[in-house]
């Protein structure tokens, strides 16, 4: 099936950034995705990574980020089982 009379691919647009959008957002090669993704959290943009290793910026959040709409968002702390203790006073 295609898309229709009248309508290109071009004019569709992915709900994610490409990955050479991506590249020129953060300023690297489009296959250097650990540059991406250090990037990414260190200017606290929120992203999923794909099965391939490819980090996802939504294309929405993007807009919204580069517009100066969109909300602050906090740094992520990564928790890890080591890093809290547990509370004793609660057994």
């Amino acid at each position: 099936m295609g898309l229709g009379r009248g309508i290109s691919k071009d004019c569709i647009m992915s709900l994610y950034l490409t990955t050479p959008e991506l590249a020129e957002l953060v300023g690297c090669k489009p296959r250097s995705h650990a540059c991406m993704k250090r990037w990414l959290e260190r200017n606290h943009w929120p992203f999923a990574v794909n099965i391939a290793g490819v980090p996802l910026v939504a294309r929405e959040y993007y807009d919204a980020r580069m517009n100066g709409t969109a909300p602050s968002t906090p740094a992520r702390r990564h928790r890890t089982a080591a890093s809290e203790e547990p509370n004793f006073a609660a057994l």
